[in-house]
């Protein structure tokens, strides 16, 4: 957590990563709630750290309390599930993964299609939604059905 507001753009609506991972930098686009939330969060009077504890240093206690409520709430996830939500959502919104690589620092798109499976289980149940048998009536079918017609596709 040691985001400094250095590192925000408001006008470009981006977050530039310095310390990251793979030790690579990379920028993260903000969405209209983030940019929300950064420009509401309160500053320290000599601190430089977005989210900071009472002297101004970074917080370093996220993923301690994280854990900590999750258990007391008696639901069993780690930190790292927020970032798994994160993208679980953006590819059952947008579908693309290669934008999803480029958010998350993915140097492989392999790395990336671990997510892939989440977009599966979405289509199947949009497929669920659609019933197991087509409408007999013909009145309701878009298409007239012709027994005699030979498909070709």
């Amino acid at each position: 957590m040691s985001l400094e507001w250095s590192q925000v753009s408001a006008e470009r609506r981006e977050v530039r990563l310095k310390k990251t991972k793979t030790a690579s930098s990379r920028i993260v686009p903000l969405s209209d709630d983030a940019l929300a939330i950064l420009a509401s969060t309160p500053r320290h009077i000599t601190g430089h750290y977005v989210f900071w504890n009472g002297d101004g240093r970074p917080y370093t206690h996220f993923a301690s309390q994280y854990r900590n409520i999750a258990k007391r709430a008696g639901v069993p996830w780690r930190c790292h599930d927020l970032r798994h939500r994160f993208a679980s959502v953006f590819l059952m919104t947008t579908g693309d993964l290669a934008a999803l690589q480029a958010i998350l620092g993915h140097r492989t798109i392999t790395m990336t299609l671990r997510y892939s499976h989440l977009v599966t289980e979405h289509l199947h149940r949009a497929m669920a939604k659609m019933g197991t048998k087509p409408s007999t009536n013909t009145a309701e079918s878009p298409v007239a059905y012709n027994a005699e017609r030979e498909l070709t596709h």
